[in-house]
């Protein structure tokens, strides 16, 4: 069902996202102001073309493991690796494979899915 989901969010933000702050970070708009993500990813931007490994360095205010998934366009998990969060910051190279140029995204999530950031990308071999 996540992974539905995150196919449908891969659509959408393929579609709708124009630019690598509106595809990476979002914020809420409250009556004491914005309130920041939990997830911010400040690399990749989106719609950058990617060789493996790919590069995913960000923020977070959570303190647990946070899953990063490179994943075709169908959400096909290409490659996965997780990160615990240092001081609020997380850096991690994902391995993957791709046999042709490709559109893909970048999924980084909590363990429990209740906070995940997409990232449009384009993957080469």
């Amino acid at each position: 069902m996540a992974r539905l989901a995150l196919v449908a969010l891969l659509v959408l933000c393929a579609t709708a996202c124009s630019s690598s702050k509106q595809a990476a970070s979002t914020s809420t708009a409250t009556t004491t102001g914005a309130v920041k993500p939990p997830i911010v990813v400040k690399t990749p931007s989106s719609e950058t073309q990617w060789r493996s490994p790919i590069s995913v360095k960000g923020t977070s205010t959570l303190s647990e493991q946070l899953t990063v998934e490179v994943l075709d366009a169908s959400g096909k998990q290409l490659g996965s690796k997780d990160t615990t969060p240092s001081d609020g910051r997380f850096s991690v190279k994902v391995p993957f494979t791709v046999k042709k140029l490709i559109p893909g995204a970048v999924s980084v999530h909590d363990e429990g899915g209740e906070h995940t950031v997409l990232i449009s990308v384009v993957l080469t071999p």
